[in-house]
């Protein structure tokens, strides 16, 4: 009777120790399942972040460069690209801008008298006529400050100054002769380098030195040594 009672005592024991075992092995298998779902799911987040979009780049990207060259102006049709001179510059200066009707940023430079640009359309925008120069930027249009050249070409080689005079042959900071703008003269024997020439609409030229100054071209002032 003992003996019996003892083998039943053993036989629970082994259940429990079996039972226990199951639950570990049980609990073990869940944690290991959670642990790839959650490996799964984190990997697909993160590949998500970096993965490529496609059209949604490219619309982007095209979206940019609308930007770049959307064009601001009622472009005057009649209008043909070429160079424009700037002149008479103000106190206050002339300034290009991004886009027309842009106020002046504080580190802008202003344009000197006498410099060339290439516009390359003209037109207005909110009642202001502009210049979108070939650079991009944008200038106001004032005949006041700048003119509307015929042709303008780069040249070399010099002129020799023969008009005989105390006052000698102006030379002006841009290219009209009947304006308040002389910066200095040249003489009798002088030999003046030459960089470009201008021509106006209305007839008149001008060579530009070597220094930014403009010139007469009347040879009954000098000689002509230039060349293209």
């Amino acid at each position: 009777m003992g003996q019996l009672i003892i083998y039943e005592k053993q036989e629970n024991n082994q259940d429990m120790e079996s039972t226990k075992k199951s639950f570990l092995s049980m609990g073990f298998s869940l944690a290991l399942v959670i642990c790839v779902l959650l490996f799964i799911f984190g990997f697909k987040h993160f590949l998500k972040g970096r993965e490529y979009q496609g059209n949604a780049v490219q619309k982007e990207a095209e979206s940019s460069t609308q930007d770049i060259h959307k064009e601001y102006l009622d472009t005057d049709k009649t209008f043909q690209s070429g160079y424009i001179m700037i002149k008479d510059v103000p106190g206050k200066g002339i300034y290009t801008s991004k886009l027309p009707g842009e106020k002046k940023k504080k580190d802008a430079v202003s344009l000197k008298n006498g410099q060339i640009l290439w516009a390359s359309k003209k037109g207005s925008y909110e009642g202001k006529t502009y210049y979108h120069l070939r650079n991009g930027m944008y200038l106001r249009a004032s005949e006041k400050y700048t003119e509307e050249l015929a042709s303008y070409e780069k040249l070399g080689g010099y002129v020799a100054i023969t008009y005989i005079s105390s006052t000698g042959v102006r030379l002006r900071a841009w290219a009209d002769f009947s304006a308040d703008n002389v910066v200095k003269s040249v003489y009798v024997g002088d030999k003046v380098p030459i960089k470009g020439k201008v021509t106006l609409k209305n007839g008149d030229s001008a060579y530009i030195t070597e220094e930014g100054f403009y010139l007469t071209t009347d040879i009954q002032y000098l000689n002509d040594y230039t060349t293209e």
